[in-house]
This record gives C-alpha cells, structure tokens and sequence, in this order.
C-alpha cells in the first residue's frame, strides 16, 4: 500500500459497540457536522510534455502534442494546504513524481494523494513534476484535480438557515402582493363589469362548442376588454417573476431572491413583463386579422381574438392560483420544478387547438381545409413563441 493514498479501514463495528452507541454517535456526527470533498482546483490548462530537443517541458498544445504517451504537471503542494490530488483514471496509467514511479493507477479506481504528505516527503523541491505515462495515451489524462475537505458544522448551519428565513419573508411578500392585487382586479371586473366578468368565465364553453353572439365581440378594445388583458398579463408576469426565482438550485435560489428583493427591482421586472404581455395580446387581434384575411376566413378574427383570451384568462389565472397555493403548502425551503408546468402549459395551447378548430367549424360556414392551416399556423406560432417563452425562456 503507497503510504500516501487515503484508503478507508473496515471494521465490524457493530460486533463491538451496541446499536445505541452507534445512533448516538451517528446523532453526534450529523448535529456537530460532517466533511465534503470540495474540489479548489482544476489542471486542465497546465499540462505539459517533455522535449527532449530543449531538455524541459513546454505547454501542451493538442495539435502537436496529442499522441505524446506522458503528459506532466508542476504542482507546488504549499499551494493547496489540506489539499489532496483526486485522480479518477479513464485508463490504466503510470504515476511518476519527480522521475520516480509511485504507483499504478488502474482504470475508474479513485485515488486521492495527500498534498501535504508530499511536501513533507519532498522537503527540498518546491514544485513537483507528476507525469501520467500509458503506451494508449492520447490527448491529457483524466481526471485531476485538487480536493479539500470542508466541515460543515452547526454554526454555518445556522446562518444557512438564517438566510433562509430572512429570504423566506420575501417569499410570502411576493405571493401576498401578487394574490391581493391579482384579487382586486378581478373583484373589480365582477363589480363594475358583472356580464363581462360572466361572459370571461363562462366554462361552459368548453362543453358546448359554439361562439355565442356577446357585446363583447363587437368592440375588441372595449374598456372592459382592456382591463382583462391587462389583467391576463398581469397574471402572466407574476408567473414569469415566480419562475425567474425557481429556475435554479436552492442555494442559487435564494441568491437570486437576495439580488430581486428590493422593491424597485421587483416592480421594474414585474412592470416590464407585464408591459411585453400587454402589447403581444393586442397586436394579436391584428395578426389574426391579416391571416384570417388571407385564407379568406372574415368572420374568424373577432372570435378568435375572444375565445383566445377567454381560455387564456380561465386557464392562466387557475394554473397561477394552483401554483402559488402549492408554493405556500410547500414552504419557501422547497425548490419547485417548474418544468413539468411548462409541459402543461404546452399542452394547453395544443389542447386549445383543437378545441377552437371545432368551436369555429360549428360556428361557421367555412373551408375546413382554410380553418385548418390557418389554426396551424397562428396556435402553432403560440407554440414557437408566445406565453409559455414569455413565462420559461430558459426551455427555449
């Protein structure tokens, strides 16, 4: 055994100490802390290869040096204290230090060389040259690296969950914020416009597969229209700022709710999603309108523009309230994957498809043919770019 691997004894414990001492001093283990490997460092960049023409080592460079059989590093063990040289081969390779072989490295089998020990054992070198030799090398070794082991004990614990709590107010203020203003908007469209609050959520639709003959068709941009879309963006902002905070891991989680947790900054990202969904449910009217025109469908654009922001605003105001209830069930420690809610939303606008390609065939007299390619190519732009890229542009 090479003197300076770290190898792991195995001892029949259990034959020795009763199960008792073993959880207490595995309770003991878990509530003072428990080491990681944490890698500090990565070779990468400074390999080298011996020419004998100049009687030293230059950098390597793929082109020239690719088919080489040994590949060396100059590491400086003073440079990484507590450090340790992980080396987990993809073949079977030579370790020499300082032109002495140590040992042999064999393919997938993980080895970790004390930086330390090797200072000690090479008191009078500054830096040592570690050179990987295999008659099958070609390209640079791997994997090497420098790994430290770090404690995580009770009182960085502690300030982790210190920082969770503190960002777990905001949070709350966010879903608190977004439920109350979401609540007054809608309230206000069922208070002074009662037939157009009924007409927006009349889920009947969905059954009965017609375009019903409703004030609202006649005046697209209508106040009360207006103020549903607007709402609908509203809605789809506050679904936008949740994934902006969701998308990564825990840790980077927080990070980011530390960077957004001002107030302007908040309402600036809210206020420019929601300015950028304002302006795409609009000018759909008119995109609608223009195509419609050209597949020679004039009675499609007004019920288009209204069943898409019927089902938009029934389907994104219950999936925002689903996920915020579940958030808040959850707890803010809980990372939540909102992928699987991109899914659903694409499903949705592939769902929609049909049912509007059935809802206008019913409701008008017109080539089935037309209405098709012309929902292929309006819901199909949905699918390309829309909603779901406004609320996830990272599943681009």
């Amino acid at each position: 055994m090479h003197p300076l691997v770290q190898k792991s004894a195995h001892l029949n414990l259990i034959s020795q100490v009763s199960r008792f001492f073993l959880w207490g001093l595995l309770s003991l283990f878990v509530q003072v802390g428990h080491a990681q490997w944490k890698q500090s460092h990565a070779f990468e960049k400074e390999w080298m290869v011996y020419q004998p023409t100049v009687k030293g080592f230059l950098p390597y460079i793929a082109s020239k040096h690719f088919g080489y059989k040994s590949k060396s590093l100059a590491v400086n063990p003073a440079d990484y204290p507590n450090g340790y040289l992980r080396i987990n081969p993809e073949a079977d390779y030579q370790l020499f230090i300082q032109g002495e072989f140590q040992l042999f490295l064999s393919k997938g089998q993980l080895i970790r060389l004390s930086l330390d020990s090797l200072q000690q054992k090479y008191t009078d070198e500054s830096q040592l040259v570690m050179t990987i030799y295999s008659s099958d090398l070609k390209g640079l070794p791997s994997e090497f690296s420098v790994e430290r082991k770090v404690l995580e004990n009770a009182d960085s614990m502690a300030d982790f969950l210190t920082i969770k709590r503190r960002n777990s107010f905001i949070f709350y203020q966010f879903f608190g914020f977004s439920f109350l203003v979401l609540l007054l908007f809608i309230g206000i469209l069922f208070a002074v416009f009662p037939r157009y609050f009924h007409t927006y959520y009349r889920f009947s639709d969905w059954i009965h597969w017609e375009v019903k003959e409703d004030a609202v068709l006649k005046s697209p941009f209508a106040f009360p229209n207006l103020w549903v879309i607007f709402t609908l963006s509203l809605i789809t902002a506050c679904l936008s700022f949740f994934n902006r905070l969701m998308q990564q891991s825990n840790d980077a989680l927080f990070e980011s709710w530390e960077n957004v947790q001002t107030i302007g900054a908040s309402l600036g990202f809210l206020g420019i999603k929601t300015l950028i969904a304002f302006i795409l449910f609009i000018s759909r009217y008119f995109v609608f309108k223009l195509f419609a025109n050209l597949f020679r469908l004039s009675q499609v654009p007004k019920a288009h523009y209204f069943k898409s922001l019927q089902t938009n605003f029934q389907f994104f105001t219950g999936l925002f309230l689903c996920v915020g209830l579940y958030s808040l069930y959850q707890g803010p420690l809980v990372s939540i994957n909102l992928t699987h809610i991109s899914y659903v939303i694409t499903g949705y606008f592939i769902l929609r498809s049909f049912y509007l390609f059935q809802v206008f065939r019913k409701s008008f007299q017109l080539n089935q043919l037309s209405l098709l390619a012309y929902l292929i190519l309006m819901e199909g732009q949905v699918l390309v770019f829309g909603l779901r890229e406004l609320i996830f542009p990272e599943y681009m």
